[in-house]
Parts: C-alpha cells; structure tokens; sequence
C-alpha cells in the first residue's frame, strides 16, 4: 500500500531567493551591524572577513559562508517528524484567563505551575508559560525556569527556547540552575531591526565569551515600521540581520580557547512580521501573517533551518471563533508545507493573554492537520473488492472484521472537536467547547504526576532563595 499525501506547491522561484540573498549579502557587507560594546568588538576585530567602522561591523560573504555551514541544530528532538509534530508553548506570558470566573487577570506562581503541568501532559516544549507577578520583577524569569524544570520533562531551554536573559548576573544564574537540573542552557542575541545588536544582548554574550555555551541568534522586521512596508523586502533585511549575527556568533566561538560542543543556531525562523496600521499592533493570524510562514518555510528550506511555524497565534482576546479560525487555518497552511512543529499553544491577543483552555484547544488544532497531512493507504490490489462482495448489498460493513481492526487507524476520535449529535450533545449537558477544554484542563493538571527528584529540587531552592539576596537589594 502506498500513502496519499497532498502538500502546497508554488511560492518562491530559486531565482527569486538567489536575488533576495544578493540583496541580504550586499547589507551585511556594505550596511553592517551595529554592535555597541567594546569587548566583543575587540573579540572579532582580528578575524579576515571582518570590517570595523566604529561600532559598524560588516562582514564579507565568505565569512557569512562559513558562519552559515557551522549552525548545528543537533539538539532537534529526535522524536519530530512527520509523524509526531511537535507544540511549543508559551512565552512569558504576563495575564491569564482565571480559569474559575473567566476574568482576565495578571498571572501568579500558582498559574505558572498549572500551565506547566498541562503542557507537560500533552509533551509541549519551548519556554515557561507565564511571568508571575505575585514575585519580584527581578526574580520572575529564575521562578519561571525552577517551575518548568520541576514539573516538566521538556520545557525550559528544550527546542530551541529563548530564554531572553535580562542580564549577565541573572542568566549566570540560570545557568547554575540549569547545570543543577540537567537540562540545556542557552543564551540569545535578539537582535533590533534595522541592525541593531543590543547592548543587553552584548553584555551576556560578552559573559559567556569564554565558554562552550549554545547561542540563538534573533530577529523580527516589522513591514512599515521597522522594516519596509513590502513583505519580501523586510524578508531581505531579515537575511541580512540574521546571517550578519550569525557571523558574530561563530567568530565569538572561534575565538574560545575550550570550545566544547557549542550549538548556534537561527531561532524564530527567517521572518518578518505584519502590523496593523490602524492599531499599531502585530496581526498574527492574518491572511498577511499566512503568506508570510509560506515564505519562511521555503527560506528555511534553502538555508538549512528547522522550520517552526508560528501559527498558534491570534490577535483574538478569548478563546472563541476567531482565535480557532485563524490558528486553525494558519496551522494547517504550515503543515501542508512540511512543518512539524507549532508554536505558541495558549497564546491569545498576540502575546498579552494565555488560556489553559486555549492549550487544550490548539493541540486538538495540530492534531486534526497531522490527520491530514498523514495521508491515507491506497490498496492497489483493490483487495476490499472481496470484501464489497462478502457484506452483500443489504448488510452493514460495520460488524465486518475490517471494519473492526481498522476503523481507529483511518478515524479519527477526537477528544474535544466532538463528532456528536445535537441529541447526544444535549444529552451530554449541551457544553460548549471552551467549557470542555476546561474540563480536560483541569483533569490533566490534577493527574499529572511529574516532578523532578526532591534532592534537585532542593538545590534549586537553595539557588533561588541566594539569587534572591543577591537580586533583590
């Protein structure tokens, strides 16, 4: 038997990423990079390929050549693929849906915990879920991670995370804690359109320059703000930022002494972003935000990146109609075009709100397009032919052995899209689907059951609570 599977075609011509890519190499060689910090500067400043006007740094194409050959995503899940997509959830998401009364509310330490457990249920990677404002703004990121690796086997510095360290003395701590809890540990340079890398950003580098720590590099064009207004030309800018930091990155870890197994990789895609003009604000989920991710997948393709679609997003404030319109069709556009990982399950009015409902809701959402894009068997020998003949033209195939042993291989049973009646329905108490994702909700946190050992756990107490004199002065 062989599968029948459907994927999009179209998109990009070669020719026009070859032109785009022209158009990137002649910023990152001519434009440059601006990189605000003495060290670092001084770092590269002896490498060939390298041109330093003040705090301007340009790089030449053989240089970003190189720089491009050494990314190493090695820590890709070997679990993805095809057959087994993957949800990042999250990030750092500052208020809640209070799952009891519906208020939209700041979130706290409680939340930040039951979020985790719920993703842990469903196996879902990326950062912590929520910022607890219940701690010390100072001590909300350390809070956010001892959470995820204390009841999660995969979140915090898993696929590629961005951890977004504020500075050096916090994300030195974070890597204690990560050290404590056997987990990766990971340090970003989220770079500032147009070509701007922060000083922050720098600082942390700079720390770790040294050390064989895996570094993401970052970047997200706004078309009309902070990139041009037409798609493909912030694409451009794209390509040139990322590949111009992607430059820094392999050059900082050229220059170490140990280099160890050192990853650096591209996070967030190759991706540039549409706003509302109107309303000044990201429209993820838009039609303009679909073309978009079809765009990303062919450049990730031709550049070697694991492609992540970011199509769990919504600029809806509730988990309703619109919120499932626009994560559900994004998604599907995204797996039709060969990605196998979604992110950012719960995530709702951009990245302002997070819904233990809408995790429920958008793993069914990547659930029923693998359905799809899994293909179904086509039997050449026609072999169900002996079979029509068998059950006859007045009885049912439904107590037929094949029927029997296979109807939960070719249907699918969700467990939130009911396939039920409107009888039944109303039999079952009429619920809606969001009283339903609750429901599921809360019976998965109150049965999850992971935690990580108590005698990691107390060393990560003991390193919150001496970060937590150390910060809070």
């Amino acid at each position: 038997m062989k599968p029948i599977k459907y994927v999009l075609d179209g998109g990009l011509e070669k020719s026009d990423i070859e032109k785009m890519w022209d158009g990137a190499l002649h910023l990152i060689e001519n434009y440059g990079l601006k990189i605000p910090h003495d060290g670092i500067l001084k770092i590269i400043s002896n490498y060939d390929g390298v041109k330093i006007n003040g705090d301007i740094v340009t790089f030449k194409p053989e240089l970003v050549s190189k720089a491009i050959k050494a990314q190493d995503y090695s820590d890709w899940p070997k679990e993805i693929g095809p057959h087994n997509f993957g949800i990042i959830s999250g990030a750092y998401v500052k208020n809640l849906i209070d799952i009891k009364d519906g208020s939209i509310r700041p979130a706290n330490t409680q939340d930040l915990i039951d979020c985790t457990k719920l993703c842990d249920t469903y196996g879902m990677y990326g950062p912590p879920c929520v910022s607890p404002a219940d701690v010390p703004t100072e001590m909300q990121r350390l809070l956010m991670y001892k959470a995820s690796y204390e009841y999660s086997r995969t979140k915090g510095h898993g696929l590629f995370d961005v951890a977004g360290w504020l500075n050096p003395e916090e994300a030195r701590i974070g890597k204690e804690m990560s050290e404590v809890a056997n987990k990766d540990f990971r340090i970003d340079l989220w770079l500032i359109s147009p070509f701007l890398a922060p000083k922050e950003g720098l600082a942390i580098l700079y720390e770790f320059r040294n050390e064989p720590v895996d570094m993401n590099i970052s970047t997200m064009p706004i078309t009309g703000a902070t990139g041009p207004i037409n798609m493909i030309d912030s694409y451009v800018q794209c390509l040139g930022e990322l590949f111009s930091g992607m430059a820094l990155l392999y050059l900082i870890n050229e220059s170490k002494d140990k280099k160890g197994k050192i990853r650096t990789v591209v996070i967030d895609s190759i991706r540039a972003y549409p706003i509302d003009m109107r309303y000044g604000m990201f429209v993820y989920g838009s039609a303009e935000d679909a073309v978009g991710s079809l765009y990303q997948a062919q450049l990730n393709k031709h550049f070697g990146i694991p492609l992540v679609t970011k199509s769990l997003l919504t600029t809806s404030k509730l988990p309703d109609g619109h919120a499932a319109g626009e994560k559900a069709a994004h998604t599907m556009l995204g797996a039709l075009s060969g990605a196998t990982v979604f992110s950012n399950a719960g995530l709702l009015s951009v990245d302002e709100i997070y819904s233990v409902e809408q995790i429920v809701i958008d793993y069914e959402i990547v659930q029923y397009c693998k359905r799809v894009v899994d293909g179904y068997e086509f039997d050449e020998s026609m072999s169900a032919l002996d079979v029509i003949y068998e059950v006859g033209r007045s009885s049912s195939f439904m107590t037929h052995e094949t029927t029997l042993a296979k109807y939960k291989k070719y249907l699918w049973d969700p467990d939130l899209f009911l396939h039920s009646s409107l009888k039944q329905w109303r039999k079952a108490g009429s619920k809606s689907t969001e009283a339903l994702a609750r429901e599921i909700a809360l019976d998965r946190i109150t049965k999850h059951e992971y935690t990580i050992e108590e005698d990691i756990k107390k060393e990560l107490n003991g390193i919150y609570k001496m970060a937590e004199k150390k910060l809070c002065k």
